[in-house]
């Protein structure tokens, strides 16, 4: 991607679209600053208000916005090259990137709003200012930044929504602790046990909530997982093995191949070939 395309941030008002042509090559940020708009992401329907933000990942699929007359917003777009490659912590950003595809709208105090609007400027600036001899290493800054404010962010609500969870259902807490432990433990026997209950009676009720099996929920998380740090090209293959836990370098690619269908090293040839 053109580097000068890599930030963008654009104005949006009134019944306006997202343009086509940038989905799935940006992370998206839409912050709101009054009105409301209607869209639908992977099929399911969500609103935006005023201080809502909306992160839209470029592997959903995103379709029908419909705005009101007083709609407004401010569009931060980060390629996905230059997102990938300032991530501060893999553990984090993992977090915040599941995190963000199951609650793409969240809703910000004022005082986060208002910061959020500040680093969209700062980073739409310093993207700008092409005769700042170090541009790429401050553009660089002001986007880990953010990131970590939004981390800030997320994290406070996965607090309220963890303590929620705590007096939620049996499914509800299967799902928060995958979430939790899935990069080291990918047996149903691990979670049964830390529930008290049978993996069989585990697997029913997880079939009875939501059609899958415990299993099936364990490797989906497990590979959006593997996909963010395959993604991650500072990564070494060795390094990702030990991340997810696993005993060989070899157990670790017959796994992706497995989830994937391709190896390691053909996934970031494929990627790479985008």
């Amino acid at each position: 991607m053109d580097a000068d395309r890599e930030i963008v941030v654009l104005e949006m008002a009134g019944n306006c679209e997202v343009p086509t042509d940038l989905l799935g090559n940006y992370f998206i940020h839409v912050l709101c600053h009054g009105g409301t708009a209607h869209f639908r992401l992977a099929g399911r329907p969500y609103q935006l208000g005023e201080n809502d933000i909306a992160i839209l990942l470029p592997s959903l699929e995103f379709s029908g916005i419909d705005c009101s007359e007083d709609f407004k917003a401010t569009c931060l777009l980060v390629s996905f090259g230059l997102m990938s490659r300032n991530n501060p912590d893999i553990g984090w950003g993992i977090k915040g990137f599941l995190f963000s595809q199951e609650n793409p709208v969240v809703h910000l105090s004022e005082r986060d709003s208002g910061r959020c609007l500040d680093s969209f400027r700062l980073l739409e600036g310093r993207h700008s200012d092409g005769r700042h001899r170090f541009r790429n290493e401050t553009v660089n800054l002001q986007l880990q930044m953010f990131v970590m404010d939004m981390w800030d962010i997320f994290s406070k609500e996965m607090e309220k929504r963890s303590i929620n969870n705590q007096k939620g259902s049996l499914f509800e807490r299967f799902l928060q602790l995958v979430q939790e432990h899935c990069m080291e433990e990918r047996e149903v026997d691990y979670y049964a046990s830390q529930l008290c209950i049978t993996p069989k009676y585990l697997t029913e009720v997880c079939k009875k909530n939501s059609g899958k099996t415990a299993l099936e929920w364990i490797q989906n998380y497990t590979t959006q997982r593997l996909i963010i740090l395959l993604d991650n090209n500072k990564l070494s293959f060795t390094e990702i093995a030990d991340t997810l836990n696993f005993s060989s370098q070899s157990f670790f690619s017959r796994y992706v191949r497995k989830v994937l269908g391709v190896s390691p090293s053909e996934y970031r040839q494929r990627m790479a070939d985008l």
